[in-house]
């Protein structure tokens, strides 16, 4: 709380006339020194600039109480003012604030008036007094400025998910090939993990019997993802925020192509884009056990022995399918997956389970997957680059930004896997059906 001391017109003349004085009692003197003629003469430059202040703020003073007269008489009312109880001045303006804030705000449920202050009333509400504040405008209000956080809110999209356990391929050119073993091999009685080869029993010395494996390639081939915008040039030059950090951000460009890759990873058709694994031919796709309830218990038990068994599974399940799948029960009616002592559990069957927006919803195909992302291949061609040029649209003033990303993806192997009885396929990737209607 800073006290102003503003001096009366009156308290400025005495202060004047006592430098005044105390100057020509100084100038009297026969045997003034020249220090003491010194100090007096300032003392009187310092009286006549106080005599000169004193003038103005009676100049002031007077135009203000004309201003106040004017109006009055436009208005052809007299003010009606409450008289002071105290005529005793205040000492400051500092002094005069404090009172004022007193006799606004209760302390202890009472509020502290103090005498020597003068009401005016308003001529619009008679018996009300006149109080500035900021919930009216024209009371104050407009003196008000709105706060604004410059810090731009949004959700953010959920993280990556088959980048993070898929095989990375650091591609050099626009292609790549990578060989394989086959093992789609359907005869009975032959294991088919070693590309055809087949092994057999002798007798010694006895001549060997020739079998080769036999090999194939998957071709990774560079698709571009890319992102394009523009916007004003005042606009970028008068935002609270960056659009270039935003743009480059988890919910700009960059965030959106790392959200639509790993869509495609999962629903992609393979043309100009990467192959998903649920269209992807080496995908198992089980048939659902029933027809009224989307997901039941038996069509999980199903996906897991279609299942490759590599322990490194992990259920990628539609966000849509939580309350299916915390309804299902056994045959004594009682529920068999999650609680609500224990919530939402993070297993199923044993695998690790991720709710996402990236399957499709509950009763299309695809919407539960079980999958070992590490035969999945990701061929980088091109880190996301995220450029900007105000030459693009120069004519409109705009400046523009362009996102490009390059790569690929798809499972390495061609079709599933048939065990030696000749009938059984296994798949590192599994999904489930359509509903049938």
């Amino acid at each position: 709380f800073i006290e102003m001391n503003i001096q009366t017109v009156e308290e400025k003349l005495a202060e004047a006339t006592r430098l005044f004085s105390e100057a020509r009692a100084i100038y009297s003197k026969a045997d003034a020194t020249a220090e003491e003629k010194a100090s007096a003469a300032q003392m009187f430059e310092a009286a006549k600039a106080i005599k000169q202040e004193s003038a103005q703020l009676a100049e002031i003073e007077k135009a203000a109480a004309d201003m106040v007269a004017t109006i009055e008489a436009k208005q052809g009312k007299d003010k009606q003012v409450e008289p002071r109880k105290d005529n005793t001045k205040f000492g400051s303006f500092g002094e005069f604030l404090y009172a004022a804030h007193r006799a606004n705000h209760k302390d202890a449920g009472y509020r502290h008036v103090d005498p020597r202050l003068q009401w005016f009333r308003d001529e619009k509400e008679p018996g009300q007094s006149k109080t500035m504040t900021e919930n009216v405008g024209a009371a104050g209000g407009f003196l008000v400025p709105g706060e604004f956080m410059a810090e731009l809110q949004g959700v953010m999209a959920e993280n990556a998910l088959v980048r993070p356990r898929a095989t990375i391929i650091r591609m050099r050119h626009r292609d790549v090939s990578i060989p394989v073993v086959l093992q789609t091999g359907t005869t009975a009685g032959v294991p088919h993990w070693f590309g055809g080869m087949k092994f057999y029993w002798g007798e010694e010395a006895a001549e060997k019997t020739n079998s080769d494996p036999a090999f194939g390639k998957v071709t990774l081939s560079a698709k571009k993802l890319y992102g394009y915008t523009y916007a004003s040039d005042e606009l970028v030059d008068d935002a609270a925020i960056s659009l270039s950090d935003f743009l480059g951000g988890p919910m700009g460009m960059s965030g959106g192509l790392a959200w639509t890759e790993d869509y495609s990873f999962i629903n992609g058709t393979g043309a100009g884009q990467p192959l998903g694994v649920i269209n992807a031919p080496a995908t198992i796709t089980v048939a659902r056990a029933g027809t009224t309830t989307p997901v039941t218990y038996p069509d999980l038990v199903n996906m897991v022995e279609s299942f490759l068994p590599s322990g490194r599974g992990v259920w990628f399940i539609s966000q849509s399918a939580i309350s299916n799948l915390m309804t299902l029960v056994d045959g004594a009616s009682a529920y068999i997956w999650g609680s609500t002592e224990k919530g939402v559990p993070n297993t199923l069957l044993g695998y690790p389970v991720v709710f996402t927006e990236k399957c499709p919803r509950v009763g299309s195909a695809g919407d539960v997957i079980l999958a070992d992302w590490r035969y999945y291949l990701i061929g980088d061609r091109q880190a996301t680059t995220l450029e900007s040029t105000q030459y693009d649209r120069w004519k409109y003033d705009e400046t523009s930004w362009r996102a490009v990303h390059r790569v690929d993806g798809q499972p390495w192997l061609s079709d599933a896997l048939r065990y030696q009885d000749g009938t059984t396929e296994v798949s590192p990737f599994v999904i489930l059906g359509a509903k049938s209607t």
